[in-house]
């Protein structure tokens, strides 16, 4: 124990019990440990920020309703769903990632398959999912995996998380993100154990991807990519991608040998899952949002009240 004034300090989890377990005051607590009151306000910040007191609130109200149903109006969405917005961006992710699996909650019922696509704000949501009442819940990678170290944001890793949140399925996609070329691709694609994925991943009721822009790390797949392959996809026409399927303004897809090389459904068949779900914020998304909105890319939008904001006063409307 780390001593204070000369004295030792009291263990975490024994401040923490004495006021959320026993429901002592903080001046009570710093009088029978003989610590100051600032110094138990602070040993209780730290039992949080450790992982020692988790809170949970047993609460469905909106942050932003106004905005939400704005939002809604505004641009042609089943839902919109809006949480604070931060500077620093590890907090941004955070919340982003509470409000998505509070969204994400509202779609499992029984049997429900989920396709999960590649997005680092997609895997901030597995931490936040309550084990819901659903059961026989199964999660399908979107797309092939890249090499190299384990990433959390990669579709199979994603697929994994969901699933050991809320005690589900996970299938596999024994494939690449990319292929060396567009016949190695092809290859892939007629592989029985991909097909079978791919099928079962056009077939899901929901769909959940981050939406990707153009700029340098305003994607996972762009990252992927060399400065010559991203700037060929700029000069076709890219705004975006969904789930590695780049669209250009009028909601394309955006033809070329990346395309050709990417592992995972057409933008066609995305647009063909019922409920698509699509998470992003700042302002390198922001119009690629405004596309993947407009054009029926994604039908229920997660995102930040700033990015919110602006993707409303683009639409003409004000904010509530």
């Amino acid at each position: 124990m780390e001593r204070t004034n000369g004295q030792k300090q009291p263990p975490l989890g024994k401040i923490a019990r004495l006021y959320y377990e026993h429901g002592l005051t903080h001046q009570e607590i710093a009088d029978l440990c003989g610590l100051s009151r600032i110094k138990v306000t602070r040993l209780l910040a730290e039992a949080r920020r450790v992982g020692i007191v988790e809170i949970t609130v047993h609460s469905d109200d909106h942050l932003f309703v106004g905005l939400e149903s704005a939002l809604a109006d505004a641009y042609p969405l089943r839902q919109a769903w809006v949480g604070p917005a931060f500077e620093d961006g590890t907090r941004a992710l955070n919340s982003l990632g509470a409000v998505a699996a509070e969204c994400v909650a509202t779609f499992l019922e029984d049997g429900t398959t989920v396709a999960v696509g590649l997005s680092g704000s997609v895997a901030a949501i597995p931490g936040h999912l309550r084990r819901p009442a659903a059961r026989d819940l199964s999660f399908v990678p979107l797309t092939g995996s890249r090499g190299g170290v384990s990433r959390a944001g990669g579709s199979l890793e994603l697929a994994l998380a969901f699933a050991a949140a809320v005690d589900g399925h996970a299938y596999q996609l024994p494939a690449p993100l990319l292929a060396r070329n567009p016949q190695a691709a092809q290859v892939w694609r007629e592989d029985p154990a991909v097909q079978e994925t791919l099928e079962r991943a056009v077939s899901a009721d929901v769909l959940i991807a981050g939406i990707g822009g153009t700029s340098v790390n305003a994607g996972l797949l762009v990252q992927s990519l060399s400065p010559a392959e991203l700037d060929g996809i700029r000069e076709r026409g890219a705004v975006g991608d969904l789930s590695g399927r780049f669209f250009d303004a009028d909601g394309a897809a955006v033809p070329g040998e990346v395309d050709e090389r990417l592992i995972g459904p057409s933008l066609r068949q995305l647009r063909a899952v019922p409920v698509r779900i699509g998470v992003a914020r700042g302002a390198s998304k922001r119009q690629a949002l405004e596309v993947a909105m407009r054009q029926g890319l994604i039908n229920v939008l997660v995102t930040d009240v700033t990015t919110a904001e602006e993707l409303l006063a683009s639409a003409g409307g004000s904010t509530p």
